[in-house]
């Protein structure tokens, strides 16, 4: 299969309360995640995970062509022809976070099975050092440990962040500032991540983790792609 061409990343972070969580997670798998992946354009991957350490619980993470599907007359269309399971659950997550976000830069190609993720965000006055430092140092240096599979650092789209936002359904959404992902594939590989993304090696170049002290780490749950072949 070709490589994704993704210049944006979509991620849904959320608690559901636990009397509805399995069928939460079926509709989620079975009706919510199919709906964007492969049927809307410019969603081109679709991974849920679900937290070992660290809140909220699960995590939905799209591969987007850019950040501007978001905004895409056929995801418009989609929230507005939202079905009765839909119109159920969305209204029910809870300690929501998301992020509309271009990908400033990678290192790495390759999948793991648990991701360790940071909201991040520059000191005041330090974004192109920290923008600078994250993807000249800390994302090469991050990429070549032991058990680190791929790694990213994307940037809140604010303009599409914006549009976006003035449609949500419920009130109290966080949209982080920037987030730094890093794919694991054993216990090695997370405890790099977890060192590379600490509250010390972050200030060093002039950031900071954003609303939690300590990564989370997840491990896969669910995950659609879509025949990129094909895709628009």
């Amino acid at each position: 299969m070709a490589q994704l061409a993704t210049q944006g990343i979509l991620i849904v972070w959320t608690d559901i309360d636990p009397e509805i969580e399995a069928d939460f997670n079926e509709w989620y798998n079975r009706e919510h995640l199919p709906d964007r992946i492969p049927r809307m354009p410019g969603f081109l991957r679709g991974r849920r995970y679900v937290a070992t350490t660290g809140a909220p619980k699960y995590l939905t993470y799209y591969d987007l062509h850019s950040a501007a599907v978001m905004l895409s007359a056929a995801h418009t269309e989609l929230r507005k022809a939202r079905t009765a399971r839909d119109r159920f659950f969305v209204p029910r997550f809870r300690n929501t976070i998301k992020g509309i976000c271009d990908v400033v830069c990678r290192a790495g190609n390759g999948d793991g099975g648990e991701l360790v993720l940071l909201p991040v965000a520059a000191e005041a006055g330090q974004e192109q050092a920290f923008s600078e430092g994250v993807c000249a140092t800390l994302l090469p240096s991050l990429a070549a440990s032991r058990g680190v599979a791929s790694v990213v650092y994307a940037a809140r789209n604010d303009a599409v962040t914006q549009a976006s936002s003035a449609r949500d359904d419920r009130g109290g959404d966080r949209y982080l500032d920037g987030l730094i992902a890093v794919e694991t594939t054993d216990a090695a590989g997370v405890t790099a991540a977890l060192e590379a993304l600490s509250t010390r090696h972050l200030a060093a170049i002039g950031g900071k983790a954003q609303w939690m002290a300590a990564p989370a780490v997840l491990r896969l749950r669910y995950a659609l792609q879509r025949d990129i072949s094909s895709a628009s």
